[in-house]
């Protein structure tokens, strides 16, 4: 018990790249991001959204990386 559904697919476009990368449905861009596909300009802080360090440009508005799930954003910018 507690095993979620595995790791699946995604394409992020970071800074006009297509990046392709397989991940757990629960991790968040940030994760995604530094672990997964090895863009580490977006830092982890507090990991809760507070900071802004983590802050990136998703479809022209700023968001906190850490409060972003990874495969929420396939298909933006």
């Amino acid at each position: 018990s507690g095993v979620g559904p595995g790791a699946v697919d995604i394409t992020l476009d970071v800074d006009g790249k297509s990046m392709k990368g397989s991940v757990e449905p629960r991790v968040t861009l940030l994760d995604a991001l530094r672990d997964y596909l090895g863009v580490t300009a977006a830092k982890r802080v507090c990991d809760r959204g507070t900071c802004g360090a983590c802050t990136v440009i998703l479809d022209g508005q700023s968001v906190y990386a850490c409060s972003v799930l990874a495969i929420e954003a396939q298909g933006k910018k």
